[in-house]
């Protein structure tokens, strides 16, 4: 990694949509607070009109039917710039793919200081797309082009996306790194947009649930607690579904079900259909946990509703796994069996190893309830699975259970192996 320089003035990201913005305020008499309203502050306001901040394409739209104008009159501008504009605002409004078409497109025929910041962004849109080897070179290229030319603020953004794709090639190490040093740049003072330090503190979270480490990772997600109440709906639900997660790995299911609940109503509110199925998920293992399982089979039927209508065939991986779990909960394993097939087969159909290796899991569970005989190959199957392909603490979480099984049959040294490996995952 290139060695930190002495802090420089940050350069302005955007010269178009700022000077635009204050003339259309000024046109409308507000003030920097009142077209701010009830989602922004004054200071964002500021920075997006002296061109501090790239605004995203929800911030555009709120801020131009404020003042009673299209989005396009507040972005259109005749000048070459607008071709990369137009890229980033695709990329805001998550329309990846054509964000990623577009900067193809103009890297055909870019050169010099552009170069950097298209790469920049197509990085973070093969990255959103899952297409982290595509994203890998364009993230590194950007990261150093900046950090030779001392642009520490767009260093830093592209080195997060940089580590995003490390982090989606299992090379948690790297990216673990690479963040930490990022955090502390920010920590140190570089000038970073408004929610950058959060985006960091969430995936380091990330990362440290990951590997097991729950009490670090809701130690960062405190930390960012704070942070989180300038944003915007939808970041805001993200950080608490973040919170309510990491909670949930700590045991504190009751602080889990306070973060998610209010996680949810925001979601609504930003038309977050992915994530508030998915946090329907989390809350429906949350209240299974509390042996509510009645709550939560009332919570994963609208999960299913749900992600059946959009055909998300990856996250139905997950919820016929947590309807598996909560059936077995209940001692209907016919149900649960049938569950777990489906589970697994739309896990392997969509590469979702961890709905994968949770159903394994639970069927080996089942197995060991009813006393089947073929429990112990399912636990071999569920570690190996999670040896190439993690979470650590699922494979702790597996080892152990393989390990009292062997313990009820008399098989102690087979036993105290899988523990002590247990013990280092």
């Amino acid at each position: 990694m290139p060695k930190a320089k002495a802090p420089t003035k940050r350069p302005r990201v955007d010269t178009t949509v700022g000077p635009r913005l204050r003339a259309a305020r000024h046109r409308a008499g507000l003030t920097q607070r009142q077209l701010a309203g009830d989602r922004y502050t004054a200071a964002y306001i500021s920075a997006l009109e002296g061109g501090l901040v790239r605004p995203s394409w929800a911030a555009l739209t709120y801020l131009s039917e404020r003042l009673g104008m299209a989005v396009h009159d507040l972005i259109r501008e005749s000048q070459p710039g607008w071709d990369r504009l137009s890229a980033d605002l695709h990329l805001a409004a998550g329309d990846w793919q054509t964000a990623a078409d577009r900067y193809t497109q103009l890297l055909e025929t870019a050169a010099g200081a552009d170069v950097p910041f298209l790469r920049g962004g197509r990085a973070e849109a093969y990255a959103r797309l899952g297409r982290p080897r595509d994203a890998l070179p364009d993230a590194a290229a950007a990261y150093e082009a900046f950090s030779q030319a001392d642009q520490r603020v767009d260093a830093a953004y592209a080195g997060y996306w940089l580590a995003y794709a490390h982090h989606q090639l299992d090379d948690t190490d790297e990216a673990r790194a690479l963040l930490h040093q990022l955090l502390a740049e920010v920590r140190a003072g570089l000038e970073v947009q408004s929610d950058f330090k959060l985006r960091l503190l969430m995936a380091l979270a990330i990362l440290e649930s990951w590997d097991g480490h729950d009490q670090r990772a809701l130690n960062l997600l405190e930390e960012g607690r704070a942070l989180s109440d300038d944003m915007d709906d939808r970041r805001r639900a993200i950080f608490l579904f973040a919170l309510a997660r990491s909670y949930a790995e700590t045991g504190d299911h009751e602080a889990a079900l306070q973060a998610g609940t209010a996680a949810l109503p925001l979601f609504q509110a930003a038309d977050a259909e992915r994530e508030i199925t998915s946090l329907h998920v989390t809350l429906a293992m949350t209240y299974l946990s509390l042996g509510n399982s009645s709550r939560a089979s009332e919570l994963i039927d609208v999960a299913r509703d749900r992600a059946t209508g959009a055909n998300d065939r990856s996250l139905l991986a997950h919820i016929a796994e947590t309807e598996a779990e909560i059936a077995l909960a209940t001692g209907d394993h016919t149900t649960a069996r049938a569950l777990i097939i489906e589970a697994v087969g739309l896990a392997r159909e969509t590469n979702n190893t961890h709905a994968h290796a949770s159903a394994l899991l639970t069927l080996a569970r089942s197995q060991r309830q009813t006393s089947a005989t073929d429990a112990e190959a399912t636990y071999r199957q569920a570690a190996d699975l999670i040896r190439a392909s993690g979470p650590r603490p699922r494979l702790a979480e597996a080892l152990r259970e393989w390990a009292d099984l062997l313990v009820s049959q008399q098989r102690h040294a087979e036993a105290v192996e899988l523990l002590q490996e247990a013990l280092s995952a």
